[in-house]
């Protein structure tokens, strides 16, 4: 009896590691000649994404028919086969099951809306789309990037706010009896940026521009703000500061 066996259970282990040897290898082959197949690309793409849960099934099959062959002759390595397979069964679970409970975490907490802009580890861009396993986000070049879940759970996210929309507005200062432009324009610069409309996101622009009457300097100046409404109270702000100051 105890013969019988091992004489079985060596003939059906050559039998068993023989099928596993042309499983592997032939999902190996079909994953490196599916990009070379004359097909369609949309095809190819969708063959290329599903080769592996189909290879994940024929191993599925393959060890649940191992079981059962083996189950009349040996239950020793039977029982060894199922503990195997429920270990394989755990472990794709937690793989897949992983991301689907981390999003369900992540869209719960509410923090993070479409359209934001966040940062997470050293990817950057805007939030396009939440799936069911990945998030999805835009970068300023416009690459697609999808961060599973469990990433993102595990990384710090900032959240960074859109930049603001800053606005000009150009008009024209002519001062009398300027000695130094310079110090001039420094000063406008500087009163500009201590007013309470101007942004200061960008500096303003202050350029002396050539005038018939000598004795007078033209400035032309272009401030920024991030509302229209501003530029009304700046220009008025600048032009009470220096007396001398009329509109052109």
């Amino acid at each position: 009896m105890e013969t019988d066996f091992w004489e079985l259970s060596r003939g059906e282990i050559y039998l068993f590691l023989l099928l596993a040897i042309i499983i592997f290898l032939l999902f190996r082959v079909l994953n490196r000649s599916l990009p070379f197949i004359s097909v369609r690309k949309k095809w190819r793409k969708v063959l290329l994404n599903y080769l592996p849960v189909i290879e994940m099934a024929a191993w599925f099959v393959y060890i649940i028919w191992a079981i059962q062959y083996l189950w009349e002759g040996n239950r020793l390595y039977a029982l060894e086969l199922s503990i195997i397979l429920s270990l394989f069964v755990l472990a794709v679970s937690w793989f897949s099951l992983r991301d689907f409970i981390a999003g369900a975490v992540f869209k719960a907490s509410g923090r993070f809306l479409k359209n934001e802009t966040v940062k997470i580890g050293e990817y950057a861009g805007r939030i396009t789309g939440f799936e069911s396993r990945n998030l999805i986000l835009e970068t300023e070049k416009g690459e697609t990037i999808y961060i599973p879940y469990n990433k993102v759970l595990g990384t710090v996210i900032v959240k960074s706010h859109p930049a603001e929309n800053v606005l000009s507005h150009t008009f024209r200062l002519k001062l009398n009896d300027i000695s130094n432009s310079m110090e001039v324009m420094n000063r406008l610069k500087i009163s500009i940026l201590t007013s309470p409309w101007s942004s200061l996101k960008k500096d303003p622009q202050i350029r002396l521009i050539d005038s018939e009457d000598k004795s007078v300097s033209v400035f032309e100046i272009t401030v920024y703000a991030i509302e229209e409404e501003y530029f009304v109270q700046l220009e008025k702000y600048i032009r009470s500061l220096f007396l001398k100051s009329t509109p052109l």
